[in-house]
C-alpha cells in the first residue's frame, strides 16, 4: 500500500532535524532550527561511517539545544509506558 504525502511529510517534520548539501569532497549537514552546521570532513573513519557520525552529532545537537514540538515534556502517566 503506497504511503500517503501527508505520512511522508509528517515523518519528515519529527524525524528531520537537519538538511544536507554536498561540498568539497564531503556532505555539510545544517540544522534546521539555527545556524549550527557540521561537515562530514571533520570526522575520522576509523571511527566508523563520516556520513553517520555527522548525523547523529546532528540529531545529539537537536536534543540537546532544541525542544522538539511533537514530543511531551513529561510523560502523561506516572507510570509510562506500563500504565496498562
Amino acid at each position: 500500500m503506497p504511503r500517503s504525502v501527508n505520512a511522508i511529510r509528517d515523518y519528515t517534520m519529527v524525524v528531520r532535524y537537519y538538511t544536507t548539501e554536498p561540498m568539497n569532497g564531503g556532505i555539510t549537514f545544517k540544522c534546521v532550527t539555527c545556524a549550527h552546521s557540521v561537515s562530514t570532513l571533520d570526522y575520522d573513519t576509523a571511527n566508523g561511517n563520516r556520513r553517520t557520525q555527522a548525523a547523529k552529532a546532528m540529531n545529539q545537537h537537536s536534543v540537546e539545544s532544541h525542544v522538539p514540538a511533537s514530543r511531551p515534556a513529561s510523560l502523561p502517566f506516572s507510570e509510562g509506558r506500563n500504565r496498562y
